[in-house]
């Protein structure tokens, strides 16, 4: 009776003891260990690619690939000043009071530029920007006297009608009319002149409107190039008439 108690209590111990183990117990009729498993080979084809001699030779002179050579040339102070400089300014205006300076700086550069072109038109003459260069290019007298005055105007116009030449006609019959002006006391004749002198020195009379019409009837056939025939000279001549100083 002892000896059955012992031997429970060995196997109790026993028990306990694998337990503890943490380790697997395993049959040994455990099919596991009996089975030989055969080992697959791979069996597949396998395709061997080369690389181009040539686009070797391309990745290999590469200077993006090449990183053993000697480095850029160091920046001068004059680079390294102008890198600061962007930098900073970069930093100025990506804040928002930064936007707002840039902003106006832009508003400054447009009325800057407004102001600029309304100078140069009144310095140069704005009839000159619409109306060509005649507006304000002297009268030319290189083929006539000096002294407008000296001309003999009769004698002229009837040479250039009877050559055809009714531009130049149309242009003798200009200086007549300016000398006819001079002569009433309307305006002040200089062989420099133009005819928009002429036109401010007649702003304030009658005959205003009626000269700028002349004046730029004129300008367009002389220095227009305009060939004109004789019925369209014929026309001109007509406003010229009709002007009674």
């Amino acid at each position: 009776m002892l000896i059955k108690h012992i031997n429970n209590l060995l196997f109790t111990l026993l028990l306990l003891l694998v337990s503890a183990s943490n380790k697997p117990i395993y049959c040994l009729n455990d099919s596991t260990l009996q089975t030989n498993k055969e080992i697959i080979k791979d069996t597949s084809h396998i395709q061997m690619r080369h690389v181009q001699k040539e686009k070797l030779e391309e990745v290999i002179n590469n200077k993006d690939y090449i990183y053993d050579r000697v480095g850029p040339a160091p920046k001068t102070p004059w680079e390294k000043f102008k890198e600061w400089f962007w930098h900073m300014v970069d930093e100025l205006f990506d804040s928002k009071g930064g936007q707002v300076g840039l902003s106006i700086f832009q508003y400054a550069l447009i009325i800057a530029a407004i102001v600029l072109i309304i100078i140069l038109l009144v310095k140069t003459d704005i009839r000159s920007v619409f109306y060509g260069k005649s507006a304000s290019v002297a009268i030319d007298f290189k083929e006539l006297d000096e002294d407008i005055h000296k001309i003999n105007f009769e004698e002229l116009i009837a040479k250039a009608i009877a050559n055809k030449d009714y531009r130049k006609a149309v242009r003798l019959h200009f200086l007549k009319l300016l000398k006819d002006l001079t002569d009433k006391n309307l305006i002040k004749w200089q062989i420099d002149k133009t005819n928009h002198d002429y036109s401010i020195e007649l702003a304030q009379s009658k005959y205003s409107s009626q000269f700028q019409e002349l004046s730029l009837l004129y300008e367009y056939i002389w220095y227009g190039d305009f060939d004109i025939n004789e019925s369209n000279f014929k026309n001109t001549i007509t406003k010229f008439n009709a002007f009674k100083v």
